[in-house]
């Protein structure tokens, strides 16, 4: 969410980028930093239903969700061979992994 304006400059210039969003719900590294420092996660961080390929469409680029590990290589294969911008939006798990090895 900190640039998503740059797929609109990418449709404009017709750039064959493509950008990969890992989607775990909101801020992991606010979550995992909140862990570390044993405080209360800020208020905030949490952006649930979010729909990057909607929030692309509307920027003119197109986008695909990917839920299934098993989809993600044809996902990629396709937006890789395209000549315009593509958005490939990742879910993955919202859990809050070890911050740099730190548990």
């Amino acid at each position: 969410m900190y640039s998503i304006q740059a797929l609109w400059t990418a449709a404009q210039h017709r750039l064959p980028i493509t950008v990969v969003v890992l989607n775990n719900g909101g801020y992991g590294a606010m979550r995992a930093f909140s862990q570390l420092m044993k405080k209360a996660a800020p208020p905030g961080i949490d952006l649930p239903g979010l729909d990057f390929p909607a929030l692309a469409a509307g920027h003119g680029c197109a986008g695909v969700r990917v839920e299934r590990a098993d989809d993600l290589a044809p996902a990629l294969s396709e937006a890789f061979a395209s000549a315009k911008p593509r958005l490939v939006e990742v879910l993955v798990d919202r859990a809050v992994p070890g911050l740099y090895g730190l548990d």
